[in-house]
């Protein structure tokens, strides 16, 4: 009786610590070593991290950007950005802020201008 207590204990812990490290492995990063991952082109980070959404200014020469922030970030791939010197963007990216680089995903053109509307019924427009 004793002898099937311990195993039974024994296997208890054992099946435990089984489950442990089956819920750690799930943890591990595995995006870093696909094939065809956007990450996988020269000059970019080696461990891709979410894309980020960032407004921003383009420079004139077309290979830093000014963020809303006050923070230059080198383009790694300026290409994407040509034609579009000068204004304002905003870019989905990857950051390897290791380099201070940012690989765009995506570009759209920004409203710099905001725009108002108004009603007639408002109470500002009766006097």
């Amino acid at each position: 009786m004793r002898c099937e207590m311990k195993r039974s204990i024994r296997a208890a812990a054992f099946l435990g610590l089984l489950a442990s490290g089956l819920a750690f492995a799930q943890n591990a990063p595995a995006t870093a070593n696909k094939p065809g991952n956007k990450m996988d082109q020269p000059g970019a980070a080696s461990s891709p991290s979410k894309s980020l959404t960032v407004l921003g200014r383009v420079s004139n020469d077309g290979r830093t950007l000014l963020t809303d922030l006050d923070t230059d970030w080198a383009i790694s791939n300026a290409e994407v950005l040509k034609g579009r010197e000068g204004s304002l963007v905003t870019v989905k990216c990857y950051v390897d802020s290791e380099r201070n680089q940012i690989h765009v995903l995506s570009v759209k053109s920004a409203q710099s201008e905001l725009k108002y509307a108004s009603r007639q019924q408002d109470s500002a427009f009766r006097r």
